[in-house]
């Protein structure tokens, strides 16, 4: 009987053994890792876009790592980046902790399934119906928004002592309150407080979102480190007072529009919002210890309402009447999930824009030579005040692309979640697996891009001067959920920077060492701090 037992666990191994020797052969190459930490100890937490390029170069386009309790897949080929992201299979979202222990999986980045699809085709929509569209009628209105900003921008520097000045901090003030007319058709005042304390905390959520990464692949860490526990408690009290400033908005807006909330669209924790202010004023408090003591009165009577179509007004338009029809997608229209969206359209908007932006103005102060040629070519085409149509611009929009290569603003990319076994090339790719397009190695290959570490915007450019896109060139990723806001960032970054350069030259204060070059990682890739000098033309 015991040599029975014996040989029936020693079978009952083997098999099991035999089993995940085959699974292991069938998944892509990669490096082994500690048990439960996996690879993650040996991941540079403030360049880890580095350690996984440097992954790329021994274990080839696509490999596999375990971090901490997720398998993940690194793609740095565009093609596959392509193949695997044209695929239903690739369509979801990574089981971090970031997106579904704090987002919940609402909004639209961290969305998956019905209410990612729903939500995604009514954005899209929304946003070509403003004019965000390369054949619109409605363009001019747009461009119009766009220009009211950069005016703005242009009037607070005329007003800047004659000393060095933060242009990228400026240049994200006004940039942001396009995007808020285009998302909740208000724009707030100049040197608004609240507008201060919301920028605040947008900026170190998105940096402290990186930091916290570890949690993202073993979220009981957050139990055992004080550290850990206290950016997350940061992050969720941040969260929850822009998602109060975003109901008190919301209000606002409905009593613009004459509307009533829906029955069943409700978002209970805000049942008592308003209480203490019936007539929407909210407290805004200090949400950490590195933010200012900005503690204030906010009222939402102070937004100035702007012309034209938001997204705020097209959510609630269209969640009156999939609530009034009985809808069965009206589940996807609650108030909850509008403070996400909110959340995600104006960080996407913002975010990635003005870094873009501030990496722009500082490579073009570096290097004042390309910034002479992009100012002759706007001067030339637009010698006049007038709609700026980037396709008329190839050298500015040459050395925009050049930035977001040489500098990806998303440097590991969005990671995607795999819904089901699937194969890609001639791998397996498990379900639960987070695949990473790794957009910092697919932008830097030295065997793609000439003298990669250098920033020239010709490349860009074919011999006639027209603009080119190569394939490998992939700044708002690509597939099913590929940046819906691509064209608007191109409006903005383009109208922002022709109106700009028509009036001013920007110089460096000092320069940043090679060490700063590199940018800080958050969600983004931020550039150093630097000051500006603004000399008229």
């Amino acid at each position: 009987m015991d040599l029975f037992f014996i040989w029936l666990v020693t079978f009952v191994a083997g098999f099991w053994i035999c089993k995940k020797i085959k699974e292991w052969q069938n998944l892509p190459p990669g490096p082994w890792g500690l048990p439960i930490l996996g690879y993650l100890p040996f991941i540079d937490p403030r360049q880890p876009h580095i350690t996984l390029t440097k992954l790329s170069k021994l274990y080839g386009p696509i490999y596999g790592l375990k971090m901490g309790n997720i398998y993940a897949v690194v793609l740095s080929d565009h093609k596959l980046i392509r193949d695997a992201f044209a695929k239903e299979n690739f369509s979801g979202r990574a089981p971090l902790y970031l997106t579904h222990g704090i987002m919940h999986g609402n909004g639209i980045i961290c969305a998956e399934g019905g209410l990612w699809k729903d939500q995604r085709k009514l954005i899209t929509t929304w946003l070509k119906s403003f004019g965000m569209s390369k054949h619109s009628a409605l363009r001019d209105k747009l461009e119009k928004r766009i220009a009211s900003g950069v005016y703005e921008l242009l009037d607070s520097i005329e007003k800047s002592p004659k000393e060095p000045i933060d242009l990228p901090h400026m240049v994200s003030n006004s940039l942001g309150n396009v995007v808020n007319e285009i998302i909740f058709g208000f724009k707030f005042p100049s040197d608004d407080k609240t507008w201060q304390w919301l920028r605040q905390i947008q900026e170190e959520g998105c940096h402290e979102m990186g930091v916290a990464g570890v949690v993202n692949f073993l979220p009981f860490v957050r139990f055992f480190s004080p550290t850990i526990r206290k950016t997350i408690q940061m992050l969720i009290r941040g969260q929850a007072q822009t998602h109060t400033l975003y109901a008190s908005v919301i209000a606002r807006r409905r009593n613009m529009l004459g509307l009533e909330k829906p029955k069943g669209a409700e978002h209970l924790p805000h049942s008592n919002l308003f209480n203490e202010y019936p007539d929407g004023k909210l407290k805004c408090i200090k949400y950490s210890k590195h933010a200012p003591n900005t503690e204030h009165i906010f009222d939402p009577k102070t937004l100035i309402p702007t012309e034209g179509e938001c997204i705020l007004d097209s959510f609630l338009l269209e969640q009156k009447k999939r609530f009034e029809n009985g809808d069965e997608t009206a589940r996807y229209m609650t108030d909850e999930q509008l403070h996400f969206l909110l959340a995600d359209m104006f960080g996407a908007g913002l975010d990635t824009t003005s870094v873009t932006l501030a990496w722009f103005l500082l490579y073009m102060a570096l290097y004042p030579d390309e910034q002479e040629i992009v100012r002759k070519e706007i001067l030339s085409e637009y010698p006049e005040e007038c709609e700026v149509e980037s396709s008329r611009l190839p050298r500015l929009m040459a050395a925009i692309y050049e930035t977001q290569r040489i500098r990806s603003i998303v440097p590991v990319g969005i990671p995607h979640g795999c819904l089901e076994d699937t194969y890609l090339g001639n791998y397996k790719i498990p379900k639960g697996a987070m695949v990473i397009p790794l957009q910092w190695a697919l932008h830097m290959d030295p065997d793609v891009w000439e003298d990669s570490e250098e920033f020239k915007p010709s490349r860009f450019l074919a011999p006639d001067g027209s603009l080119l896109k190569p394939q490998e060139f992939i700044p708002f990723q690509t597939g099913k959920r590929m940046c819906p806001g691509d064209e608007l960032s191109r409006m903005l970054a383009s109208g922002f920077i022709a109106r700009l350069f028509r009036r001013k030259r920007v110089r460096l204060a000092s320069i940043p060492s090679q060490e700063d070059m590199q940018g800080t990682v958050g969600v983004t890739l931020a550039p150093p701090r630097v000051q500006y000098f603004c000399d008229p033309i």
